[in-house]
């Protein structure tokens, strides 16, 4: 005999599910944007930053050092990825997620308040170094275990739109960023920007840390890990299984993250440096447009998750990875022609689009090539590992090679690359959007 509730008790229960998600798309996004706007921040003020950590008799022999220690990083990442991607598979997500918050902490902290070269000499880099290797490891756990969270969290029929929520943080990290940077380039003085001015959005970050982990620690575990735990069905050696069982997949993943990751390093991050140093435009044009491709970024994202859950992803992923390979050439060949404020904003919002396209699909398609009890490792290894080499030394390689061949269309070359990459391992894939979670 089967039992039918009542319209209103249904719509309560509707209503409480809702609830409980937006709650942890808010939660999760709060948590995952405080990670990406020291990040963001760092390489708005390269330029200052290499003035007062790594002064060099060459400016650009400075600013090289100063995206090679942005860059270094990135090599904690893949290690906090495994461990702390490790942590959420066998304690739960909201552990692993509360420990990630609490170590950015530290690495901000170490950022915001190190004393420059001229006061302290060698060990004002060395500093900013160890600031760098913990935030390194600390978002290397963020990325695996925050889109685990979200997609777990999510209806079956929304998991694309509640996955773009993660990269929707990192939109909201480069906005603010972008923002502060703005802001703070019109409204002081050069003296002042150079002596206390950049520390600004660091310390204000730091301050947002204890909301974050006051919110954190209020989440409810995920659904999907919670049934599993019910179950029996999670695994003690994640690592090992990830390893040996799930190796294709994480393959997969590096292949599709190597283009993620060169466009957010690249359009997002380097774009305001490229502007300044190589076109000779303004700092603040360059930040400026940078804030206008943020908001694209965010808007995109998000639409193209919820649009995916209704078409597919892969189609769509396809298409912005064939659309940057054919027209990143032009689009940076008119940029370097005719290098102004107008053009600089078209074309970076024309590739933020892309981005914003591949993105908003990305985090749920991955998440659906995985099982449930390795789903945050193998999303940490696959997207780590590609941020490692491609993605946290992109600024660094991008200036090399522009300052070696003396080609200001260098960048594009790079951009290229990275979507035939994931276009290429795009095309074998199975589109799971439609299936349910493993």
């Amino acid at each position: 005999m089967s039992t039918v509730l009542p319209a209103s008790h249904a719509a309560e229960q509707s209503a409480a599910l809702n609830l409980s998600g937006r709650r942890a798309i808010v939660v999760s996004t709060i948590g995952n944007a405080l990670e990406w706007f020291d990040f963001m921040v760092y390489g708005f003020f390269a330029v200052i930053i290499a003035k007062l950590y790594f002064p060099a008799t060459n400016p650009t022999i400075s600013l090289l050092a100063t995206w090679a220690t942005f860059g270094v990083g990135f090599l904690t990442r893949p290690l906090g990825g495994i461990v702390l991607g490790a942590v959420a598979d066998r304690v739960g997500r909201k552990s692993a997620l509360t420990l990630t918050i609490s170590l950015m902490a530290v690495g901000i902290a170490i950022i915001a308040f190190a004393p420059t070269y001229a006061a302290i000499g060698v060990a004002a880099p060395l500093l900013m170094l160890l600031g760098r290797l913990i935030q390194g490891f600390s978002a290397g756990g963020e990325v695996g275990c925050a889109t685990a969270f979200l997609v777990e969290y999510a209806p079956a029929n929304k998991r694309g739109y509640f996955g773009s929520f993660q990269m929707v943080a990192q939109a909201a990290a480069s906005l603010a960023g972008s923002f502060f940077g703005a802001v703070l380039t019109r409204t002081l003085s050069p003296e002042h920007l150079n002596s206390w001015g950049w520390r600004v959005p660091f310390v204000i970050g730091l301050l947002i840390v204890p909301v974050g982990l006051y919110l954190r620690s209020k989440l409810d575990e995920s659904p999907v890990f919670v049934e599993k735990a019910q179950k029996n069905e999670l695994t003690t050696r994640p690592i090992r299984d990830t390893a040996t069982k799930h190796w294709m997949p994480v393959l997969a993943g590096f292949g599709l993250t190597v283009f993620g990751t060169i466009g957010t390093y690249i359009f997002l991050l380097y774009l305001p440096t490229h502007a300044t140093r190589v076109l000779h435009m303004a700092l603040t044009d360059g930040l400026i447009s940078s804030t206008i491709g943020a908001l694209v970024y965010l808007v995109c994202c998000p639409i193209f998750g919820r649009l995916s859950d209704r078409v597919g992803r892969k189609k769509l992923m396809a298409t912005a990875l064939a659309l940057s390979l054919v027209t990143a050439y032009p689009i940076f060949a008119v940029l370097t022609a005719h290098p102004s404020l107008p053009m600089l904003i078209v074309c970076q919002a024309l590739l933020m689009t892309y981005l914003g396209i591949f993105q908003g699909c990305y985090p749920a398609f991955i998440s659906e090539l995985l099982p449930s009890s390795v789903r945050s490792t193998g999303i940490s290894v696959s997207y780590n590992v590609a941020v490692m080499i491609f993605g946290g030394f992109a600024p660094a390689i991008v200036q090399w090679l522009t300052m070696t061949t003396g080609d200001p269309l260098s960048i594009c070359y790079y951009v290229i690359f990275g979507s035939a990459v994931a276009l290429l391992t795009i095309f074998p894939l199975r589109d799971r959007y439609s299936e349910a979670l493993r």
